[in-house]
This record gives structure tokens, sequence and C-alpha cells, in this order.
């Protein structure tokens, strides 16, 4: 039986929708939108009928190319207000077998309310007797069973503001999810990662930053500074319109062109006068570099003292800078994957651009979630017939 789910993400720059069906488990993307965000500044709605609109304009989109209308939605953010936590659960099993029952015990963690936040939890993985690290328990031995899991917290007055929002477009929200929680899962079980790995996401007015450690999260933040930078400098100095300063950043300046040719630039008037200047590239380049080297010295401040010993992922529309990779390497002396979701034939085309990797991590995330449920049920009965006890005994 088919079965349609959708992911709306809200961004300081853009909204992007995305409506997948799911046939025996098997995920597959229907339809897709995206509108420029009007009225909503990544932390505050500045004008609700135009924040309305641009989300209503994004929806519209992937419903023509799904024949399909949205009735209810997952709705990602990311903004300062998102708070994650770590806590752990622990179970004593006097030297028992790990069943099923036990991980349904440790499930059931009584979250201390608060009014002020709203609260999902996550199974980050498990530990034998505070040593041994494992996504699947079952069938071993140990005294003491823990159960690591990320909290998200969501300011529940933006959550406020969100369901009004919806409310208007008449689409139910199924739950809230964060953009740094979807990265952290998708890193952890697609297995891109090698022992340390960051990613960042560059995005237009918040930076994300995710860091696993042996498939463990060792570092999490987002912090409110983004590629929006860059562009509010060139308005500035080069006294343009900020539509054409992001196209400037994205599309026309490469930050390692040694051939510095003049650029045609559009003065922006008061009058609306039609006058155009020619600038030198290198000029422009040299306003580009300075903030982002301004940007990254800070966030490599943040960043934990074993930074380092890290390879780095970049995602987001700032990755999408001109030869960003060859500025990393030459600033900070590190090799750097920019990451976009995969090339294949379930995926498409449009979603092959780093802007759109933090709602395919929520995609991701939200469409695997019933398929490894039943791979789990699957293991679970298999252990009910012996069969991992039989394993587990031969190896002693």
């Amino acid at each position: 039986m088919e079965h349609f789910n959708t992911i709306i993400e809200i961004g300081s720059f853009s909204i992007k929708t995305i409506i997948y069906s799911e046939i025996d488990g098997k995920p597959k993307i229907e339809g897709i939108g995206k509108s420029n965000t009007q009225g909503y500044d990544g932390n505050n709605v500045l004008g609700f009928d135009e924040f309305v609109d641009s989300i209503h304009k994004s929806i519209v989109q992937a419903e023509k190319q799904s024949n399909f209308i949205i009735k209810s939605s997952y709705i990602l953010l990311s903004n300062k207000s998102i708070k994650i936590k770590e806590i752990k659960n622990n179970l004593n099993l006097e030297n028992s077998i790990i069943e099923n029952n036990d991980l349904r015990k440790l499930s059931k963690i009584n979250l201390d309310k608060n009014p002020d936040y709203n609260q999902n939890l996550y199974t980050s993985h498990y530990q034998i007797d505070d040593d041994l690290i494992t996504d699947n328990p079952i069938g071993l031995i140990c005294n003491k069973l823990s159960m690591i899991s990320l909290v998200s917290l969501i300011e529940q007055k933006q959550i406020n503001i969100f369901m009004n929002v919806f409310q208007k477009l008449q689409i139910k929200v199924i739950n809230f999810i964060d953009t740094t929680t979807s990265y952290f899962f998708y890193m952890k079980n697609k297995k891109i990662t090698k022992n340390n790995v960051a990613l960042i996401d560059f995005g237009f007015t918040h930076t994300n930053i995710v860091m696993v450690k042996n498939k463990q999260l060792s570092f999490i933040k987002t912090i409110p500074i983004g590629c929006k930078l860059i562009s509010d400098d060139l308005v500035k100095m080069l006294n343009i319109s900020f539509d054409f300063a992001e196209k400037l950043k994205i599309s026309t300046i490469d930050l390692f062109d040694d051939r510095n040719p003049s650029i045609e630039i559009p003065v922006w008037e008061e009058f609306g006068n039609n006058i155009k200047n020619k600038i030198e590239h290198d000029y422009i380049k040299k306003i580009v570099i300075s903030r982002l080297d301004e940007i990254f010295n800070l966030i490599f401040k943040i960043l934990p003292e074993d930074k380092n010993f890290y390879s780095y992922l970049f995602t987001g529309g700032g990755a999408k800078i001109k030869n960003f990779q060859t500025y990393f390497r030459s600033k900070f002396g590190q090799d750097i994957q920019i990451l976009e979701p995969p090339s294949s034939s379930g995926i498409p085309r449009v979603l092959n651009d780093s802007s759109f990797m933090s709602v395919y991590c929520a995609y991701w995330l939200q469409s695997h979630k019933a398929s490894e449920k039943e791979d789990f049920l699957k293991k679970i009965d298999s252990f009910s017939n012996k069969i991992w006890y039989k394993r587990f005994v031969d190896l002693l």
C-alpha cells in the first residue's frame, strides 16, 4: 500500500518541500518545491502574510509534481534557539542476556517536563558495562546496559509561531525536527564517516556544526553566523542590490581565478537610474575572502581542541561559492568534501545540490525509521529462536 509523507524545511533563505511515498517500506521522492523566504529572518517572523505566502509557493510546486495535496507535514528547523543535549539511561541486568524487553524498558524515559521547550528523543547507541558501544546489544551478556540518547529542545514560543503559520495553511504539523540531529544520524548510519568527521552546514544566517568521533556525537552547535554576511558586505562596498550581491557571490566570483577580468556592476540608485560600473574581479574577491576569513577564524575558535584530527564535510548554500574547497585548503591546510544528496535513479537531479542536504537528511531519517524498525524486529525474532545466543556461546 502506498503512503505519502511530507517534510517542509523553514530556512532563512529558502523554503524547501519534499513529498515522498513509501511502498512496502521503500521510500521514493515524488515532488520537490523551493521558494525564497519572505517575512522570516531565521529567528523571527517579520511579516506573517509574506511568510505564509512563501511557504505556500514551495508547497504548491511539490504538490503539482506529485499530484498529492499536503494535509500534514514534518517541519524542519534550524536556528540558534534549538538546543541539543545528551542523556544516559541505565538498566541493571545482573549478568543476564540482553533481550528485546530490556530495550523497551530503557526506551521509556521520562523526560523532565519543561513548558518552555518542545522535546524530541532520539536513541544514539547502547553501551555495555560502561565499555563496549553498539547499535544492537541484543544477545550480549552484561551487568549494566545503558542507552545514550539525544534530546532536541525547540523553544515553545517558536513552536507556537509556526503552529499559527501552518494552521493558516491548513496543514497539520506531525512533529518538529531539527537539522543538526538529522545530520548526525545520517552521518552515523550511512557510514560516510571515517573515525572522526566534522560536518559544517554553512547556511544563510546560521552555521550548523556536527562532529562525530567513533560514531558518537562529540560536538554539536548552531551559531548565528552565515554567508549572508558576505552579501551584506558586497551591497555596502559596491553599492548594489542584495539580489545582485547574491548572484555575484554564488555564480560569478571565483575565489582562485587569477585572470582578474572586469565585471559589469549595475549600481543601486535611489531613483532607479540604470548606471553600470566596471569593477575588477580581484577587488570583489578580496571582499568575499576577507569575510570568509573572519567567519571561519571564529568557527575554528569554537571547535574543540582536537579539531585538526577530523575530516571535514561541508554543505549548505555557502559551500556553493566557486573554489570554496581550494580556499579552505589554502587557509587551514585541510582537504574538504562538499556533501550533496547522492546521485541515484531514485533521487531527482535538482536535489544534487549542497543547499538541499539538510532537508534530504531529514527525509532520509524519517523515511528509514520504518525499514530500520522492520530490520530490528527481524533481529529480535532471530534471537528468540536462540540463533544469536548460540553464536555467542560458540565464541566462548
